[in-house]
């Protein structure tokens, strides 16, 4: 069975060629690589598109995002206990806040180090 004809307005009839410099199409090649899209989709979406392209987000990376949310939520908390005056229990906190922040420069490193 036959591919379905496609509207006037969908057919893309003009072309513009344009020339890149290394880095600007190497730059190009990865920023296509991680929208999950090829150079030409990816230009022409920069393009048109009205906000920023976002990269797709690895699960890891999400993962990261998760641990950087849970500290600024025990960050938050325990600001507020120092600005309330209750100074109990606040050193153990600024400790395992202190440790989670080590373990995340941790993985960091560990990440930046593999994708060299």
């Amino acid at each position: 069975m036959a591919r379905p004809k496609k509207e006037c307005d969908e057919l893309r009839i003009y072309q513009f060629n344009i020339r890149l410099t290394n880095s600007e199409m190497e730059f190009a090649k990865k920023q296509s690589e991680l929208a999950g899209l090829s150079v030409a989709n990816w230009l022409r979406k920069a393009a048109f598109s009205k906000k920023a392209l976002v990269a797709k987000v690895s699960p890891m990376h999400r993962a990261y995002y998760r641990q950087l949310v849970g500290m600024s939520t025990n960050l938050n908390q325990i600001s507020r206990k120092l600005n309330s005056g209750q100074y109990t229990k606040i050193h153990s906190e600024i400790q395992a806040a202190t440790e989670l922040l080590k373990k995340i420069n941790q993985l960091f490193l560990k990440d930046d180090s593999e994708a060299d």
